[in-house]
């Protein structure tokens, strides 16, 4: 192919992706519609390493050829572009805390129609440069300026949504000229009342926050390589529904298949319609079972056969399940995964010879581990061969994604991290590796019965720890995960810190017919954005024997769960669909005029882009080498001792009066990527994946700062999972967040048994040295909470978090945060893991001991949070009546709570009391202490009224004693309440009972 062809092949291609059909819809802003030319595109960083704010000002000419559009890369309000040119500067980016940041790199992404010899001069306030279109390829960037300049090629990225609503989870597939590509869309509620973080007066009524939202709406879009244009979108499901991401496929008719989970009477379902281009089908629903599921991924035989996987609960476990068309519907679903445990993440594939693969991950020996099963329609049904591992060793290994190349090799992509995921990381012990920590890249490809992988390691190519830009990919991180020792290592006042290892994630794969591996996932970038830390969809490419990248995608800023929809529409040309809410530029930009029009809404949305690459037609075929079996490796051995240790707690039945009662391990608060400083903390998702598989939580309470900052649609996702996630009676998941006001009020985490209910925003809080009256603040919030059946607890009260105990409600604030595993024990000074004034995480406020409270007379339950990062030893115990929401906001209610770090059964009594009781006797009261441990108890500890009036040294694992309070003081009302320290550190804290002797 002449380069003259090859030229005008590439514009063509690109401009299908441009040439925007720009739709309306309810709630649209006006849109500028983009320049449908242009075929090259560059991004100019400009102050690489600036020292000080520096002006870079410019200009861009090429030629021949014509630059169609420059946009910009960090600009700030202060910042813009025109034709031609642009005003920018390096500057000081946002910090944690409302601290100033370090100086990034600006820049534009330059956007030209021209041919690769092309060359292109720019112009700029601190110099000059130029550069041949050729001489950049994909991947490989080039510095200018002695490195103050640095230009590497993008793709060509055009807008696909331009609605105020939210368009997000993208899936694609490809057939003969059209690309499909399925998404949903969110529907705001009443935005007079959104996006109000701050109150000048308490409201009238709270009613506001329970309005209802507009809902989710699938769509689907068509693209033309021949016409050169998106069409507009039609609309796939009813409006107002819950949905929890779709798939596209297309049939052997050309119908277009599109699959999407809803969840109706309160249950997630999987739906199917089809639109034979003129016409839609009826809609099928798929599932029947009352377990949820969620989450379809589609994919066409060779035969023209569509078939469907997905994510389900059966039978006590979470499952991958299939189906495959059948005629005009599907047949009866099909048990892919085999194991008793959860299965996450499936993935399927088609290739040429008739063969259909799905691949998922299993927690089956208490980590996780990849796999694939082959299959085929015969004999008209679904023919499985036996599971293959992919990856199975003692590791972090999951979030698989699979691709068939053009000689029927499959190849599976998958997510790393180290062994131990999800277990002990704190302040105090580092034998774990938290969620999101040291996550890397793995590539294998299978051929028949053997496996192979590229001849070059894929992780050469791949981002390193730092949040680097791409210029500094190739340093590699020092130190390694889990580190025993690292929490000795922490300074005073401050949280272990684990080496910048590297943080990339969401693998996507695809192969195209010319033989080229495209791989796609997600990794932060340097700064920050008004909603926390940006990640961006990233691309590196197999070619022959070398990997090639990264290339960072604009416009993909967004959550780091922002899975990209690839499809290989040609030979060298990819298509890739992702989302942006546009926290790297546009927040910023938009957060600027809010303020200047005194209006808290920040103006945020995620909309669809289409990113379009064109490779070199002459890139060479993979270069494999042999791999080696994989093994199964034998489960850690701590595993089984855990899963005894839970056995023997969920198995454990209590009597308390007329109540029976059993006990729910839980988690009462921790932190995710929606949480603006929830960059460490991991996916969403993966706040499941702990609760449910890591921690093996019975119920559990997640998540973010309001929900993501009392952003609606943050909210609605974080609700939205919380339902798709109620696993029968096995995992129970709350509708919780975090309201944080600071010292002397302090954060407090809430929690509700029913959904749509809204974060309350804050009225101003009192001074810190403020004398100690009712804070308006927190007298407004519970108010809020009678009115929706909540409840709260104080959160880190030690802190500059905390609180000086100026305000309780009995009823509404039932218990309290006595340990987060991020931070310190707050129970009172001296304690173990206790904070004090010269090593207190997140700052030192004696007032706010527990103690302090308890001698106010509140009464108080003990609970313990994990809150950031921390994992594995933070346990919020509750004794129910059932394991249903309702039975657990009676257990709070009740104070029937303790607060552990290690899996350890309490059973505290008196006579026929039960811990969290108030009650009244006429003699000297009697207790009834029975522990079981993970280890040997060094010291149980009965403690009166904040004394020590009781010590044993049990030395063993089970305690059993009963001690009578010969002293208790007469006509007050006293608390006791117990502790345990084990041998090896683990405590546990039993809820008071408050007693009266008369």
């Amino acid at each position: 192919m002449s380069k003259r062809t090859w030229t005008l092949t590439i514009a063509g291609a690109i401009a299908l992706i441009a040439g925007l059909s720009l739709y309306s819809q309810r709630g649209n802003r006006p849109a500028a519609a983009e320049d449908p030319s242009g075929n090259l595109s560059f991004r100019i960083l400009l102050g690489v390493n600036d020292r000080a704010s520096n002006g870079w000002d410019g200009s861009i000419s090429v030629t021949p050829g014509r630059i169609t559009r420059i946009r910009g890369w960090r600009f700030t309000a202060a910042d813009s572009a025109g034709a031609n040119s642009w005003k920018a500067a390096t500057r000081q980016s946002p910090g944690k805390k409302g601290k100033a940041g370090p100086i990034l790199e600006n820049g534009v992404i330059v956007t030209a129609s021209a041919e690769q010899s092309a060359r292109f001069q720019a112009r700029t306030a601190q110099g000059d440069f130029s550069f041949q279109a050729s001489e950049i390829p994909y991947g490989q960037p080039k510095p200018f300026l002695e490195g103050r300049a640095l230009v590497d090629r993008v793709p060509v990225v055009s807008r696909l949504t331009q609605s105020d609503e939210e368009q997000d989870f993208p899936a694609i597939a490809h057939s003969g000229d059209n690309a499909w590509l399925g998404y949903v869309e969110f529907t705001h509620g009443d935005r007079e009342v959104e996006a109000r973080r701050q109150f000048d007066q308490e409201p009238k009524s709270f009613d506001f926050l329970a309005r209802p939202a507009g809902g989710d709406q699938v769509f689907l879009m068509r693209y033309s390589k021949s016409q050169m244009r998106w069409s507009a979108p039609m609309a796939v499901s009813a409006p107002r529904q819950d949905v929890m991401r779709t798939a596209v496929a297309v049939d052997g008719q050309n119908r277009v298949w599109v699959f999407w989970s809803a969840g109706k009477n309160g249950n997630f379902d999987i739906y199917a319609k089809s639109y034979d281009g003129s016409r839609w089908g009826q809609e099928l629903r798929l599932t029947e079972d009352a377990g949820t599921d969620v989450n379809p991924v589609a994919a066409t035989d060779a035969q023209g056969r569509v078939w469907v996987a997905w994510q389900a609960f059966r039978n006590g476990s979470l499952d991958i399940l299939a189906a495959a068309q059948n005629g005009e519907g599907f047949t009866a679903e099909t048990v892919v995964s085999n194991s008793k445990a959860s299965d996450w993440d499936a993935s399927i594939a088609a290739a040429q010879n008739g063969e259909v693969a799905v691949s998922w991950d299993t927690y089956d020996k208490g980590d996780y581990d990849v796999y694939f099963r082959r299959m085929r329609w015969r004999d008209g049904g679904i023919r499985m061969d036996a599971p293959v591992p992919v990856a199975a060793g003692q590791n972090f290994e999951a979030r698989s994604s699979i691709a068939y190349d053009a000689r029927n090799r499959l190849w599976a992509a998958y997510e790393a991290s180290d062994v131990r995921w999800g277990k002990d990381f704190g302040a105090y012990e580092t034998t774990g590796v938290a969620l999101y920590q040291n996550h890397n890249l793995r590539v294998k490809c299978f051929d028949g019965g053997k496996a192979f992988e590229a001849s070059a390691d894929v992780q050469e190519a791949l981002p390193g720890g730092e949040a680097a830009p791409i210029r500094r990919r190739a340093a590699r991180a020092q130190g390694s995960l889990p580190n025993p020792e690292l929490f000795k290592l922490r300074p005073p006042s401050g949280t272990p810190q684990p080496p910048a290892l590297p943080m990339n994630s969401f693998p996507r794969l695809a192969a195209d017919p010319g033989g080229l591996l495209y791989l796609s996932f997600r990794a932060p970038v340097p700064g920050r954005s008004p909603l926390g830390t940006v990640w961006m969809q990233h691309l590196v490419y197999l070619d022959g024997a070398e990997w090639k990248g990264p290339v960072q995608i604009p416009n993909t800023d967004d959550l780091l769960d922002g899975r990209a929809a690839l499809a290989a529409i040609a030979p060298g040309q990819l298509l890739l669909v992702a989302s942006s809410d546009h926290r790297q530029t546009s927040a910023q930009r938009r957060r600027a005029a809010a303020a200047a029009a005194a209006n808290d809404d920040d103006g945020m949305q995620s909309d669809l882009y289409a990113a379009s690459f064109q490779f070199d037609a002459g890139t060479r075929a993979p270069q494999l080498k042999p791999a080696a079996a994989e093994p199964v490796a034998k489960p850690d051995t701590e595993s089984a001792a855990e899963r005894a240790q839970i056995a023997l707690i969920r198995g454990y039945r209590a009597q308390a009066g007329s109540a029976r009662l059993q006990l729910m391990r839980g988690e009462f608060h921790r932190h995710t990527e929606v949480s603006g400083d929830g960059g460490r903390d991991g996916p969403l998702i993966d706040a499941y994946r702990y609760l449910i598989d890591g921690a093996s939580m019975d119920w559990g309470g997640c998540c973010d700062h309001d929900n993501g900052n009392g952003r609606e649609y943050s909210w609605w996702i974080e609700q939205k999972l919380t339902d798709a996630y109620k696993l029968g009676t096995s995992y129970v998941p709350m509708f919780s967040y975090e309201r944080s006001v600071r010292y002397p009020e302090g954060h407090r985490n809430v929690v509700m048994a029913r959904r749509g209910v809204r974060p309350l925003p804050r009225l101003p809080k009192v001074a810190d040295e403020a004398p100690p009256a009712p804070a308006p603040d927190t007298q407004m919030l519970y108010k809020y909470l009678r009115q929706f059946d909540g409840i709260v607890a104080m959160h880190t009260s030690g802190t500059n978090m905390g609180t000086d105990w100026r305000d309780n409600d009995p009823i509404l604030e039932p218990a309290v945060e006595i340990y987060q595993g991020d931070r310190q024990n707050y129970e009172m000074p001296g304690g173990p893991r206790s904070n004090n004034e010269n090593d207190s995480i997140g700052g030192w406020r004696p007032l706010g001991f527990v103690s302090l409270a308890l001698q106010k007379g509140y009464r108080l339950a003990f609970q313990a949070s994990s809150d950031h990062i921390s994992t594995h030893m933070s346990y919020c115990n509750l004794w129910v009546t059932a394991p249903t929401r309702e039975a657990i906001m009676e257990a709070f209610h009740k104070r029937r709570v303790y607060g552990a770090t290690d899996n350890i059964l309490a059973d505290f009594r008196s006579g026929e009391h039960f811990m969290g009781e108030e009650f009244s006797v006429s003699q000297p009261p009697s207790f009834s202490v029975k522990l079981w441990g993970t280890d040997n108890f060094a010291k149980v500890y009965i403690i009166r009224d904040g004394e020590y009036v009781y010590t044993a040294q049990p030395r063993s694992r089970k305690v059993d004693f009963t001690w009578r309070d010969a002293n208790a003081p007469k006509g007050k009302t006293s608390y006791y309440y117990v502790r345990g320290e084990q041998a090896d550190g683990e405590i546990v804290w039993v809820s008071p009972m408050w007693i009266t002797v008369q």
